[in-house]
């Protein structure tokens, strides 16, 4: 029989953060269990943890399911309301984990890299950002709350339902020899490995305290990545740039597609909890790649394909710009 003397409690526990965080906090020793809205299918159930079906906007039941836990991790907090409820624990919870996002930041002008002390958006607005940069500023506010909020980028791992990788990882399966980028293959954008995630989870539950942390993996250019995953799935393939943006055919098309580099800074994140990555970029990278490919052979199998696996991906860039081999071929052709 396994005795706990730490508990922790996931709201959002079977999503793709929850996962990864339940898998590290159940190798620790804790007792964790998984909040989420719907049923589980059988077998949905990570090792070692329990599960309780919780209504987020029952706010009473909410924070009777919370209390007197050593950790509470929040990964679907987006809004001022639900930063009302949170703030309800302190005193009441040994640490608070919540998950935001770098798209807090108050943009253009970026610095390179970007602290946590940069300002964040300020608007009458109902979207993605406001919303978190609101949350965030109620949870900050509340006195005795030992809230950490992790500014991740764009995640990556396991049963996500986006996968920018996807873009490299499909030219790699298809054996394509070469893939094309415009921006000169230069562009920035930050990236968070799941697992990674759940380590800067876990070393907050050690050192509650209320701060910001960004999370981001190694600020790579993207063709950087792109050479990366093709070396992880052993394939060779030449990197093809050109300047400029991409073009309406998809010519060039990436997820990292911006001017301008964005980069978090993660020394914080390293001097305050001595943070270092449990999975290297590349491991992580496998990681994915083991879980993505399958998910996508089981999806064809259905008679669907990747956009069912990926729908967020397909809803962030749209369904035309994704793989335009035709384009590429006759843009190497004419080189």
């Amino acid at each position: 029989m396994t005795v706990h003397d730490r508990s922790a409690f996931i709201i959002g526990g079977t999503g793709q953060i929850g996962r990864a965080t339940a898998a590290r906090l159940v190798a620790a020793g804790y007792a964790v269990t998984l909040g989420h809205r719907r049923p589980l299918p059988a077998g949905e159930l990570p090792d070692g943890a329990t599960s309780l079906q919780v209504d987020r906007n029952d706010t009473e039941a909410l924070l009777g399911a919370l209390d007197g836990h050593d950790l509470v991790v929040d990964t679907v907090a987006f809004t001022p309301y639900h930063g009302t409820q949170l703030a309800r624990l302190a005193g009441r919870v040994g640490s608070l984990v919540v998950i935001s996002t770098g798209a807090v930041y108050q943009a253009p002008g970026l610095p390179v890299p970007i602290p946590e002390t940069w300002p964040t958006v300020e608007r009458e607005a109902h979207d993605y950002p406001s919303g978190k940069a609101a949350l965030e500023r109620c949870l900050l506010a509340t006195p005795g709350l030992p809230v950490s909020i992790l500014r991740t980028g764009v995640l990556h791992g396991p049963h996500g339902r986006s996968l920018d990788h996807w873009s490299f990882i499909k030219r790699a399966l298809d054996r394509r020899p070469y893939v094309v980028l415009a921006q000169d293959g230069l562009s920035r954008f930050p990236t968070s490995a799941v697992a990674n995630v759940a380590e800067i989870v876990h070393l907050c539950a050690l050192k509650p305290a209320a701060r910001v942390l960004n999370v981001a993996d190694d600020p790579l250019t993207v063709a950087e990545v792109a050479a990366r995953v093709f070396a992880v799935m052993g394939h060779e393939a030449e990197i093809v740039t050109f300047a400029g943006p991409s073009r309406p055919d998809g010519l060039g098309f990436h997820p990292w597609n911006v001017p301008e580099p964005i980069v978090f800074s993660t020394d914080r994140v390293r001097a305050e909890l001595g943070y270092r990555p449990a999975l290297s970029y590349d491991d992580a990278l496998r990681q994915t790649i083991e879980w993505a490919v399958p998910a996508v052979e089981r999806a064809r199998a259905r008679g669907g394909g990747w956009p069912d696996v990926f729908p967020d991906l397909v809803a962030r860039h749209g369904p035309d710009v994704w793989f335009p081999y035709a384009a590429e071929d006759a843009h190497v052709a004419g080189a």
